[in-house]
């Protein structure tokens, strides 16, 4: 009988590890995100799933693979926007998805504030271009962010993270089931 519960308990644990989130991609740089449609337009924003400017800043859109330590070969992404000078900015469009991406890189920094990393936003990080896929995008290991990427996501930071992005399900149940009574 011992046996069984134990089989049953790891089969939970398996399913509730397979329900964490391991991706999130923002949308846009904060910056632009913030401002309604028409504001936007006023500030002359130009976007593209890879590309944004506005008020003569300039953007590209990458991510942050941070591994997960209690898995091989298991990672969080994150898709994010850094801000980039416009020489890096231009030379990433004119090699976009040619050869020539995989030998450039540079320099900028998150223009994202990113859940559960309070001192991310803003932060320098190195880019890796490609032509087959997202720029890689290290970020400096003087944050926390940073230090994640570095050493890895434990399983229980991995939950909170989760619980920060999406609450805590088994709250929101209790408070469906008292709704419904």
């Amino acid at each position: 009988m011992g046996w069984q519960s134990s089989v049953a308990f790891e089969v939970i644990t398996m399913t509730e590890l397979n329900e964490l989130c391991r991706d999130i991609q923002m949308k846009l740089p904060d910056d632009i995100w913030m401002l309604d449609a028409l504001e936007r337009y006023r500030r002359g924003s130009i976007h593209t799933d890879d590309f944004a400017s506005m008020d003569g800043r300039f953007y590209v859109f990458g991510v942050v693979e941070v591994p997960l330590a209690y898995e091989e070969n298991g990672s969080f992404t994150w898709g994010c926007w850094i801000e980039v000078d416009k020489a890096l900015h231009d030379a990433y469009l004119e090699a976009f998805r040619t050869e020539t991406a995989d030998r450039l890189t540079g320099e900028g920094r998150l223009a994202n504030d990113i859940p559960g990393y309070e001192d991310a936003s803003n932060a320098i990080v190195k880019v890796a271009f490609s032509s087959e896929r997202r720029p890689v995008l290290t970020v400096d290991s003087s944050n926390s962010l940073g230090q994640d990427q570095k050493n890895g996501l434990c399983l229980e930071d991995h939950q909170a993270l989760d619980n920060i992005l999406f609450g805590d399900d088994e709250e929101e149940a209790d408070e469906e089931d008292w709704n419904e009574r």
